[in-house]
């Protein structure tokens, strides 16, 4: 077993427990950069749209990351002021992705897409894949006290479908890094509980959730300008 899948498996068992790291000093003060929309007010139409479970495409086979991020890309894109997100519904999902073949957290097409935006009454679907997440760059132990530098990195990439002719409307690619000093493994994906935003891996996943969302805002708003132009 290499060295890596060893550090999979141990960094799944900690967040299983519920393990929390052992920080030994604050993130760096560039760390707050990209945890924030910091978008300006909005009065137009909002989009009305569904957000699909993302395709978990890292090294981690952990349904909770795709349907984790999914939910973080649901309440930025809600607070953005830009969009309605109509409820998920697994019974639409299952009839839909039954037919397709495809599980409920799976690769899904454009045209699958489309026909959940249908079914939900959404007029664009939000899908994608998380292609990273996790430990990017661990520095060697320094000091008495054993303590070493960790970054974590998590990389997301979105499309808008259209629900009515199945066309990818707009892409977006977020790329969220983390770092901190630590005496334990800095890395857990316990997604809604209180401390994830403030662990490296959760501040990377922000990071790259608003990335996407102010991208994907800023299509929103071009869309509206040009219908009311």
């Amino acid at each position: 077993m290499t060295s890596n899948r060893l550090l999979i498996i141990l960094l799944t068992a900690l967040a299983l427990a519920g393990c929390a790291p052992q920080m030994s000093n604050q993130p760096p003060q560039d760390e707050s950069k990209d945890l924030t929309l910091d978008l300006p007010p909005y009065a137009g139409r909002k989009q009305i749209i569904a957000v699909l479970d993302l395709d978990n495409k890292t090294d981690f086979e952990d349904p909770r990351i795709g349907r984790g991020i999914s939910s973080m890309l649901i309440t930025a894109l809600v607070n953005s002021g830009r969009f309605t997100v109509v409820e998920r519904n697994d019974e639409v999902l299952k009839k839909i992705f039954a037919e397709q073949k495809l599980g409920l957290s799976g690769a899904v097409t454009a045209q699958t897409a489309a026909k959940v935006g249908k079914m939900l009454g959404a007029k664009a679907v939000l899908i994608g894949e998380v292609s990273e997440f996790g430990i990017r760059k661990t520095s060697a132990f320094v000091g008495v006290g054993g303590k070493k530098t960790i970054t974590t990195r998590v990389v997301v990439d979105a499309r808008m479908v259209d629900s009515e002719t199945a066309e990818i409307t707009g892409g977006a690619t977020g790329i969220g890094t983390s770092s901190t000093t630590t005496q334990g493994v800095a890395l857990t994906f316990e997604f809604g509980t209180t401390g994830f935003d403030e662990t490296t891996i959760g501040m990377a996943t922000r990071k790259a959730v608003n990335q996407i969302v102010r991208k994907m805002a800023g299509m929103a708003e071009a869309k509206q300008f040009k219908k009311e132009n």
